[in-house]
């Protein structure tokens, strides 16, 4: 597969995954066997079903989720994507420092993700995102 296709599958996981809450295009565009790396766990999400598990919860977070994407890198099996996303929230946020009450609030954060593809399939995705800003923003931890 060519890296134009792939930032094509990024692009739409974005945009028809997370953006339009269509978790049904995951079973086109991930493979079964994917690993699946995010912040605030302390092992990866293994296999498909259980990252659909995980999106579904992430998103039932949010009444609001929209993402912009500023830049997207394709070399070889990967794809970088540094993005930014304005949610607003329903209630309860799990971060690394625990869960939080932030119904009602909108909280805006950048990430850079990184995909791998095998076969034409995300395999792998690490994320990076400014949990700091996020906690600041919603109120949980104020600046000295």
């Amino acid at each position: 597969m060519s890296t134009s296709s792939h930032k094509a599958t990024v692009r739409r996981y974005i945009e028809e995954v997370l953006d339009q809450r269509n978790l049904d295009v995951l079973d086109e565009i991930v493979a079964p066997d994917c690993l699946i790396h995010r912040p605030e766990l302390q092992e990866p999400i293994r296999g498909r079903s259980a990252f659909r598990q995980g999106l579904e919860r992430i998103l039932q977070v949010y009444s609001e989720f929209h993402t912009t994407i500023h830049d997207l890198f394709a070399e070889d099996d990967r794809v970088v994507v540094r993005l930014s996303h304005h949610v607003v929230n329903r209630g309860e946020w799990t971060s690394r420092l625990g869960r939080h009450n932030v119904e009602g609030k909108s909280v805006s954060w950048s990430a850079i993700t990184i995909f791998r593809f095998r076969e034409g399939k995300i395999v792998e995705e690490w994320v990076c995102r400014d949990e700091l800003g996020m906690l600041i923003q919603l109120g949980v931890v104020a600046p000295s």
